[in-house]
């Protein structure tokens, strides 16, 4: 997976989420953590065996209240915004594929 520079690219993230993000084998649910800029905290992007996706973050000074799900155009919007913040995760991500 490339990093995110269109918003096709970040289409792209989430059609092989499943093949770049961890697996909760308790929840059953595909997960990537990122930095929440916007609040200093961390938020989680989670992808459930339904295809549907959540966000939850949260930080020292902040918790959201429960996991919000997203349609397809609303996430895509979400993850454009935050686009720096996953690119560093993708960044790591490709890092440790090279290494190992």
């Amino acid at each position: 997976m490339n990093i995110i520079k269109r918003k096709a690219d970040v289409e792209a993230l989430l059609k092989n989420f499943d093949q770049l993000a961890e697996f909760d084998q308790v929840g059953q649910k595909h997960y990537m953590v990122f930095e929440d800029t916007e609040r200093n905290g961390l938020c989680t992007l989670m992808k459930y065996k339904n295809s549907s996706f959540s966000i939850h973050c949260k930080g020292a000074s902040y918790c959201d209240e429960e996991e919000r799900f997203l349609e397809s155009e609303e996430l895509i919007h979400y993850l454009w915004k935050r686009r720096k913040a996953v690119n560093a995760v993708l960044r790591d991500s490709m890092k440790e594929k090279i290494e190992a």
